[in-house]
């Protein structure tokens, strides 16, 4: 076991400081493969998500995002209300944080354990926190998939109670 978790977090340190972003893709093959979890993968971002540099920040939040965005499927409801709250603070974060919170976010808004009130209370804090009009192309495109996620599972709800 601390072998897996010394693996972790050199997985975690190689990516954080820009050595290779192909340690992205190894860490969510870890996390699909049951080597480690998404808690564990936190756990070891710690350091890189309280750092005072920003852009250490975006990259801990940005691999997270990587992670969920292939591993999205295996989180429980309750995985994802603490990560939903968990973005929704790091809208509120420097600017350059914002395209890996919104990655996260797209990824989060395709689980099927999307806890009740929880999309609702998503887009609030994304049309409060960030001026969407202003947001390069890439990330427009993000926040409009976000939605399109939402509203599929919103049609999907209510498909299935007719």
């Amino acid at each position: 076991m601390a072998a897996d978790s010394a693996l972790l977090l050199s997985l975690v340190e190689e990516y954080v400081s820009g050595l290779q972003d192909s340690k992205a893709k190894d860490t969510a093959t870890a996390v699909k493969n049951g080597e480690f979890t998404v808690l564990q993968l936190v756990e070891a971002l710690g350091l890189s998500l309280t750092s005072s540099q920003p852009h250490t920040r975006a990259r801990g939040v940005q691999l997270l995002s990587e992670v969920l965005h292939e591993c999205y499927g295996g989180l429980t409801e309750k995985e994802v209300e603490v990560l939903l709250v968990f973005y929704e603070n790091r809208l509120k974060d420097h600017h350059v944080i914002t395209p890996p919170v919104l990655q996260g976010l797209r990824a989060l808004t395709k689980c099927t354990v999307l806890p009740p009130g929880s999309a609702v209370s998503m887009l609030r804090c994304l049309f409060q926190d960030v001026h969407v009009q202003s947001l390069m192309l890439t990330e427009r495109a993000c926040v409009y998939n976000m939605l399109i996620n939402l509203m599929a599972i919103r049609e999907a709800g209510t498909s299935d109670s007719s």
